[in-house]
């Protein structure tokens, strides 16, 4: 049977569009990027979150309640009994811890940067850094992979400025949540620094976010850390006055 020459060229078409390679339908890393930072991006947060610190057979738990205002301010206090009126707080590049006991207020800088927040494996550095990776970082799609079930692309980024905490970062990103939800953290002689992974999403207000992380050391042994968010509002409003030193050492 002879098809009808419109029929026969729709088909073609169709055929043709099956067989070209994945690479050519696939998107950018800058996209895959963009799309990541756009799901977890915010104009103001509001949360409750603890802190889980695991060192051989032993853990200790650190709460906090903290807001945001993007990625240049951010405000923690800690509520567990140990380490209860601690505060943080981050202005741009700027980080300031205030010890409630000797009513004293120290930035963290220099190499005091690369130590970890309240023993944990997340350090200030960490903290400090915009996830705004297209700054930063190249992006290199990589091809696609599997993790815990879920299809994944992975992306490369190499640092292509000397500030950057890690010389590359290897991300696997879910394409359907947009979630990162593994990375591996290198140094410039390509030794592995740390590992994340999300290990529970939840959908806040329309969208997917990790609720409990997992962070391990390549460099300490037998040490985790993991992060559990509580209780998350997006775009509260905020008092201005939560981001200022006065608000750090009332």
């Amino acid at each position: 049977m002879r098809l009808p020459k419109t029929l026969a060229s729709v088909l073609a078409l169709a055929l043709l569009g099956a067989a070209l390679p994945l690479a050519a339908q696939e998107p950018t890393a800058e996209v895959i990027l963009a799309k990541v930072d756009a799901n977890m991006s915010f104009k103001t947060i509001r949360y409750a979150a603890r802190m889980e610190i695991v060192i051989g057979g032993e853990s200790r738990t650190k709460a906090m309640e903290a807001v945001a205002e993007g990625a240049d301010k951010a405000y923690i206090e800690f509520t567990n009994p140990e380490d209860r009126g601690t505060r943080y707080l981050k202005l741009g590049k700027d980080l300031w811890m205030y010890f409630p006991k000797e009513a004293d207020t120290v930035k963290i800088s220099g190499h005091l940067l690369k130590e970890g927040m309240m023993g944990s494996d997340l350090s200030y550095e960490d903290a400090l850094e915009s996830k705004d990776f297209s700054k930063t970082y190249t992006a290199t799609l990589k091809g696609r992979e599997t993790v815990e079930g879920r299809d994944c692309w992975v992306v490369e980024l190499a640092a292509k400025l000397a500030t950057a905490p890690y010389d590359r970062r290897r991300l696997w990103i879910d394409g359907e949540r947009w979630i990162t939800l593994k990375e591996e953290m290198y140094a410039r002689s390509g030794k592995l620094l740390k590992t994340s992974r999300v290990l529970e999403l939840r959908k806040i207000g329309g969208r997917w976010f990790p609720v409990r992380t997992e962070l391990v050391s390549a460099l300490r042994k037998n040490t985790k850390t993991l992060f559990y968010m509580d209780k998350v509002e997006f775009d509260p409003a905020l008092e201005p006055r939560q981001f200022t030193m006065a608000a750090l050492t009332r």
